[in-house]
Parts: C-alpha cells; structure tokens; sequence
C-alpha cells in the first residue's frame, strides 16, 4: 500500500492529510492522475516528496508499496 500525505490546499480538497491506497505499484504521473480525478490537484501548485525527497512531477519515477508520497505547498522565504 502507498501512502500519500496531503498538506495546505490539498488537505482541504482531500478532507484529509492523508491516505493510504490500495496500490502495489504506479508510476509518479498514474499517482498524480489518480489523485486529480478525485481531488482536482492539477488546480494547485505543489512540489512532490516521494520518501522524503523532493521529485519533480515529471520525473519518471515507480512509485511501490511501503512508499511514502507528500504533496507540498510551495514554500518561499529564506
């Protein structure tokens, strides 16, 4: 199971800050196109942590089972 934890507008979409599913193994953009049918998160802007490093989101990636996903809000400052 692949668990994906949801931060700023995305938690408010999902209802959640996280989740945990049913998935032996997708690739990164299956993943991201799986979260936009049920929470419209194209709409947002947002980086992706995959086991607790920063992807981009058009990176080729598999993503497994045991795999931990983060969908980030942008972050600014210094």
């Amino acid at each position: 199971m692949i668990t994906v934890n949801y931060f700023g507008n995305i938690a408010e979409a999902a209802q959640s800050d996280s989740e945990i599913l049913d998935q032996k193994s997708l690739d990164l953009g299956e993943l991201l196109d799986l979260l936009d049918s049920k929470y419209d998160i194209r709409k947002f802007q947002f980086q992706v942590a995959v086991n607790r490093k920063i992807v981009s989101k058009q990176q080729t990636l598999s993503i497994s089972e045991d795999d931990e996903v983060a969908l980030l809000p942008p972050f600014a400052g210094g």
